[in-house]
């Protein structure tokens, strides 16, 4: 998600526009397009400037109805159930509502039945790094930031890897550190039982990665595997992953993942049973082997993913733009 903020608001930075974002960080910064970014528990009220674009991320705090501003956006790129909950009163301080996924409009209205006028735009994809590219024969991938899922791969794999055959392999990119300008994090991020697990299982880590490396490794990936039971907004990992041509096996029947991975087609949809994961983790399983072991299956899903509709990030840019131009 944060990818998704920093696309967005550097676009409109570069294309004329004075941008300020409001988000949960530790340390303020500058993007080098010129967005300003703010934790709102550090700014003084009292020298606030007039701004052009003010991007609110996730409904932080209060909505800053002190702020002046020309174009005050709501963008709902969370749960409100997740500690960003603002107040309903200042809801309407927004000229428009963000939604990235039809999940998270129906979540957010429900909370906030005020809501007003709101747009459907989703997250991007840079094209230029990810992309189809030659497949590595039983090269599996993990991606998330935060991670979600992690703790069941190396069960994941370890059955896999007994159950294919042909040799497999497993890379997962986790926690990704330090995106936010200035961010400052510590190294302990809570992960350090699930990262020595990973190892143990044979599975190979990678944290932090610079994205065109990712691109990469999703592009040689035959699947993408992700046992998230999180209700995903609008997952990057999965976006990037269908762009890379490469299928998606993750959870189905919670949040907007079944937006955009069709199962069978794309990739392929695991039900979260949350009172028996042994259930779910097997059933990640029996996909992953299924698709592993039939190629023609494998070459439909992978084709299948390549065609996905995913937008560029200059395609969500140019939306922000109209957006924000019906908003004037």
């Amino acid at each position: 998600m944060v990818t998704s903020l920093f696309k967005v608001s550097d676009y409109l930075s570069n294309a004329g526009h004075i941008v300020t974002v409001f988000a949960s960080i530790k340390e303020p910064g500058k993007t080098a397009a010129g967005t300003v970014w703010f934790n709102p528990d550090d700014v003084i009220r009292q020298t606030a400037p007039q701004q052009d674009v003010l991007v609110c991320n996730r409904g932080t705090w209060d909505g800053h109805p002190w702020i002046k501003a020309h174009k005050r956006i709501l963008w709902a790129h969370d749960l409100p159930h997740n500690g960003f909950i603002p107040e309903p009163k200042t809801i309407k301080a927004f000229a428009a509502t963000v939604f990235m996924s039809q999940y998270a409009e129906r979540i957010w209205r429900t909370f906030y039945p005020t809501i007003g006028k709101s747009f459907m735009i989703p997250n991007g994809v840079d094209k230029t790094l990810f992309f189809p590219r030659p497949k590595v024969p039983g090269f599996m991938i993990y991606a998330s930031a935060p991670n979600r899922g992690l703790k069941k791969l190396p069960l994941i794999y370890e059955a896999v890897k007994s159950r294919v055959k042909a040799p497999v392999s497993m890379l997962a990119f986790s926690n990704l550190k330090a995106q936010h300008p200035n961010e400052v994090r510590g190294d302990d991020d809570g992960f350090g039982e699930d990262y020595k697990s990973c190892e143990e299982a044979g599975i190979t880590l990678r944290d932090p990665v610079p994205q065109p490396k990712l691109a990469q490794y999703l592009g040689g990936a035959e699947l993408m595997i992700f046992p998230t039971d999180y209700p995903e907004i609008c997952s990057n990992s999965i976006l990037q992953s269908l762009a890379s041509g490469t299928p998606v096996i993750t959870t189905g029947n919670m949040g907007a993942t079944c937006e955009w991975v069709k199962d069978g087609r794309n990739g392929l949809l695991t039900k979260f049973h949350p009172h028996d994961y042994m259930i779910y983790t097997l059933e990640m399983v029996r996909n992953a082997v299924k698709v592993l072991e039939n190629k023609k299956l494998l070459a439909k899903l992978s084709g299948g993913a390549a065609k996905t509709k995913i937008y560029t990030w200059e395609e969500i840019g140019h939306q922000w733009e109209k957006m924000l131009n019906r908003c004037i």
